[in-house]
């Protein structure tokens, strides 16, 4: 992308040799204007920067300055003039002008040193622009994944929290995403232009976190050769995230307090009282009221960090959320991978990923899609290449029946045999393994008189149940071992052993 120069001279003969000046540079494109009035009714094409001349007739260049600086006060502005008077240069100077330069062989070179030192500085203003319209994308609420009344609740807390600067506690299980929270409420706040620090009070040794929360001072203990600054001193002006906040050692919970009341801090081995500004964002996946309960967590530091919870749901919870982060992952990756592009998930899949318990939530979700688009050797992921464990890990509130279950509850007995000694129960989801033995074992059912109607082998009740399961599934492998909870080779073997599939 081009600097687009304006240069604003009456004179056309220096306008003309100024403008071929700077023309030989490919990443300029200069527009030359006669007087004031032509180059202010052409702000709107946005230039990077203004050569101005400060003698012309009708506006001045220094009232032109002046109405410039008044639309687009960050647009740097070079005067130019045939007169060196000081005066004139300390009156632009304290309007707001770049710097100021007279017309002359001499000072081209210093021109176009000049000139080309504001576009560095207009070039990394860019980068350092988009850069923060993509953070602020990426962790902004329309950012955040997920439309379930559950993540609803979160998005209109995230909203509240933005209005002032209470601190901010988030609390959720492991893998729930509190820091990407933490980021959408830092990068859509006032303190967007400030830092984002993070502190995890779980990974750095007890005796090192003081230090690391307000910084020491050189020769303060052994090991300390320089002066470190904390993190708080760090966040001046943004905001510190303190992660896993239920981790913190009681006697370093009375000093955060402090510093949280006082807005002031000391550097360990030090006596300068050290002001600063930052918001506080903490989080944890801990039950900080049973803490308090149990004398591991101050009360009054609860009140401090806890002005404002925002509670974020397990993906457990998060109903349809659970397939629509699945495929955001796998479209992400095969984004930043293209050798990946075409890679879809399976309908068995889906239906395995939508029946997990996902104790991870959502880091375990991401892992887990990214590892299957590797496995997979095929274009469609299938259910085994996601590598979920057997159904017995889904939890109770899961409330589904696989069609294992259903077959054993429609050929199991409805009560315990009369002539029977007690029997190994039929084979539940999970719980199938390869079927290679030929077992003996029988499971007697009765009829109305109590005596023995029919002797059912497990190995028969197995079948019926892989039969069932590959039937109801319209011969879909993959589906079918989901819904037996065992993985796609079993399957495969069964169906052969069998004689239910070639």
């Amino acid at each position: 992308m081009k600097f687009r120069i304006f240069l604003v001279d009456d004179d056309k003969h220096y306008s003309r040799m100024l403008s071929y000046r700077l023309d030989r540079n490919p990443d300029y494109e200069v527009k030359v204007f006669a007087s004031g009035e032509e180059v202010l009714r052409a702000m709107d094409e946005q230039p990077d920067l203004i050569l101005l001349d400060i003698m012309m007739p009708g506006i001045d260049g220094i009232e032109v300055l002046r109405r410039i600086k008044a639309r687009r006060p960050e647009l740097p502005i070079i005067m130019v003039s045939a007169q060196g008077v000081i005066d004139t240069a300390v009156e632009a100077m304290k309007i707001g002008a770049y710097d100021y330069i007279t017309k002359g062989q001499d000072d081209l070179v210093k021109l176009d040193t000049m000139v080309r030192n504001v576009l560095e500085k207009v070039s990394m203003e860019r980068e350092l622009k988009t850069l923060r319209g993509e953070v602020s994308q990426k962790y902004s609420i329309n950012g955040l994944v997920g439309e379930s009344p559950a993540m609803q609740g979160v998005y209109k807390l995230i909203q509240k929290a933005l209005r002032g600067d209470l601190t901010v506690a988030i609390q959720g299980e492991s893998g729930t995403g509190k820091e990407l929270v933490a980021k959408a409420i830092h990068y859509n706040s006032a303190r967007k232009r400030g830092p984002f620090v993070v502190v995890n009070c779980a990974a750095i040794p007890r005796e090192l976190m003081e230090s690391e929360f307000f910084g020491h001072e050189k020769g303060s203990f052994t090991g300390a050769h320089a002066r470190k600054i904390g993190k708080f001193e760090q966040a001046d002006g943004g905001t510190i995230f303190l992660d896993e906040i239920g981790e913190l050692d009681l006697d370093l919970q009375a000093k955060l307090l402090r510093a949280l009341q006082e807005g002031e801090l000391q550097r360990v081995g030090g006596n300068e009282t050290i002001s600063f500004d930052a918001r506080v964002i903490s989080a944890t996946n801990r039950d900080i009221v049973q803490m308090i309960r149990a004398s591991k967590f101050r009360e009054d530091l609860y009140y401090r960090l806890f002005q404002y919870p925002v509670p974020l749901p397990p993906l457990r919870e998060r109903g349809s959320d659970i397939l629509v982060l699945a495929s955001h992952f796998l479209r992400e990756y095969s984004k930043a991978h293209p050798e990946f592009k075409g890679r879809k998930l399976s309908n068995a899949a889906r239906h395995a990923i939508a029946g997990y318990s996902w104790p991870g939530n959502v880091r375990e979700l991401k892992s887990a899609v990214e590892r299957a688009i590797l496995l997979s050797d095929e274009e469609e992921i299938s259910a085994a290449d996601l590598m979920l464990g057997d159904r017995n890990t889904v939890a109770p509130w899961a409330d589904r029946v696989t069609l294992a279950e259903a077959a054993e509850r429609a050929y199991a007995p409805s009560r315990p045999p009369v002539h029977a000694s007690p029997q190994p129960a039929a084979p539940s989801a999970g719980t199938m393994g390869d079927g290679y033995g030929d077992e003996p074992d029988a499971i007697a059912t009765t009829g109305t008189d109590g005596e023995s109607d029919d002797i059912v082998s497990l190995d028969k009740l197995k079948r019926m149940a892989v039969e069932k399961a590959y039937r109801a599934c319209d011969g879909n492998v993959d589906r079918a071992a989901v819904e037996l909870g065992i993985g796609r080779a079993t399957m495969y073997r069964l169906l052969k052993r069998y004689r239910i599939m070639a």
